[in-house]
Parts: structure tokens; sequence; C-alpha cells
């Protein structure tokens, strides 16, 4: 059962600072609550929105794998051969995880210094977000930009000429609506839209989430000894997301950020360049969570997937 109602309080997706680099040394339980707190203050960074329970718009379910086609178990895992999980022969059974087909739309982020990433857009689930990226992304927008907040063990979100995290102007001459599909989950690895926590306020940011499968399976104990909650409850307290244990068993395979299910469109998906997506999260950062130097996106080019 997934819904995306939000009822607590949001943020715009200006982030101010809320954590500092050096939680990284945390003991494990520390890191956890850490990461809970940081998820909960740095909502900001990636945008929230108040969804209506339902499918959402722009989905395609004749094309779409159903939600519980392919449903991992967390319970019982594959050894760890350090292989990316979402890459593993089986996460093939689920549609947002799939290689891309002959032809799908796609998209290569070249970082200076750091590699390249290459993601399968989703036109029909998330057609405005797809068609605003495609048309900024094809006009050269994107290019030579700075990366605006690098979280650890969250995002890495980037879209403004400046890198300061402030949202700007959509091609549609202001904020459009989120696409929120039952098939397309904020799982590690998805590209996002990034908002202003209101209705119809995504415009030109964006970000992929990080969070490792490992990072929210640790997220249970802690919630569990200190606030005897339920992974469960806490999303449905905090975030008015109510997931079931089969819904977040995804993101306890494959990782992901559960808290932003029904609150930011997914608009694409990682299928080459994990590696590079965790050496970002190795950048120094100031207290705003910014790169320190400046990590720059050199080119966003569209392709399409088995052509030149």
């Amino acid at each position: 059962m997934v819904t995306g109602n939000r009822t607590d309080k949001r943020h715009g997706d200006r982030m101010d600072a809320a954590g500092k680099p050096g939680y990284r040394k945390s003991t494990a339980a520390g890191r956890a609550l850490l990461i809970l707190a940081a998820a909960i203050v740095l909502f900001a960074a990636a945008g929230c929105s108040k969804k209506p329970g339902g499918n959402g718009t722009g989905e395609n379910p004749s094309s779409a794998v159903t939600p519980t086609a392919g449903l991992p178990d967390s319970s019982n895992l594959p050894e760890d051969d350090g292989t990316e999980p979402a890459l593993r022969p089986e996460a093939q059974a689920i549609y947002q995880l799939q290689t891309p087909a002959q032809g799908d739309l796609c998209a290569e982020f070249v970082f200076a210094n750091y590699g390249t990433i290459r993601v399968r857009l989703f036109s029909e689930e998330a057609r405005k977000a797809v068609e605003n990226f495609k048309t900024l992304a094809g006009n050269g927008f994107y290019d030579g930009i700075k990366v605006g907040r690098v979280v650890d063990d969250y995002m890495v979100q980037a879209g403004d000429r400046e890198g300061q995290g402030v949202s700007g102007t959509s091609i549609y001459g202001g904020g459009f609506e989120d696409e929120i599909s039952e098939q397309l989950r904020p799982l590690r690895g998805a590209l996002c839209m990034a908002n202003l926590g209101r209705e119809s306020t995504n415009s030109i940011q964006f970000f992929f989430v990080q969070t490792k499968a490992s990072v929210v399976r640790s997220l249970r104990a802690p919630l569990d000894n200190r606030f005897h909650m339920t992974l469960s409850q806490y999303l449905s307290e905090a975030y008015g997301t109510e997931l079931d244990d089969e819904e977040l068993a995804y993101y306890e395979v494959y990782g992901g950020a559960p808290w932003l299910y029904g609150h930011n469109t997914v608009f694409g998906q990682i299928y080459e360049g994990y590696e590079v997506l965790d050496s970002l999260m190795k950048v120094k950062v100031t207290s705003r969570l910014r790169p320190n130097p400046p990590v720059f996106l050199e080119t966003v080019r569209l392709f399409h997937y088995g052509e030149k």
C-alpha cells in the first residue's frame, strides 16, 4: 500500500545548513539517527509536496511491471559480492530498474574529474518533467553548472546555474505539477525533481538519490530501540507517507529514500555510473553542504539507447 499524503511542515528547495560533514564518523546507531534527522531537516534539498492518494499522473500500467511483480525479499538478501543490487539479474523484474530498451530516451551526465552517469528517462510516466529536462538540457542550460548540494548517504542536487540551490523558471513559464507513479520510486539511483514543498513548484532543479540499502536497513534498530517505532510508523508520522513492509522491501534491497515517495517526481533511473554517484559523496562540503572546492557538471547529453 502506498499513498503520498503529507501533513507536516514543508521546506523550500533552497536548503539551509542542517548537519555537519563530520557526522560520517559517528557510531552505526548514532549515524542512523543522524540520517533520520538529516532526512527530516534536509527534505528541503529535494523538496516535497503533498499528493493525493492513487496512481498519480502520467502512468502507463500496460507497459510497466506491477508493484508486486519481482517483489524483493529483504529477509533473504543475496551475498554481497560488490555488485550494485539494481544491476543484478533479478532486478530486471522491476520496471524502474530494467536496462533501457533499444530507442529509449536516455541522458548522460559528465561530472568534471569524477566521471559519467547514464540515466534512462521515463517519458511516459513523467511526461512534463522529462520534456522540461530534455528541452533545458538540449539548449545547454545544464552544461558547466555547479553541483549545488551533496548530502552524505542521501543525495546529490544540481540544476541552477550558480549552484546556490535556488529555484528557477521551467519551460512552462513557472512551476509545474508533480507526476507520481506507483511504478517509480525514489530508489537509489533515481533522478528526481526538486520542488518547493507545494503543488506545482517543479522548475529546473533535480537530484540523484544515493542512499544505500544498508543505510535504510540500519534505520530500523535505532527507531525501535530509542523511539519504539517501526520504520513504517516513522514515515507515516513524519511524512504522512504510508509504506507497508512489502513496499519498504524495495528500499531495503535496492536502497533509496522512502521518505520521498509521493512527494517528488521520479523521472529517471541510473543504469550506469553508480560508482560515480558514490564518489561524489566523498567531496568536502561547506556548512551549507555545497561542495568546496566546487564540483562541475560539464555536460548533459541526450541520446536514444543503442543509437550513436
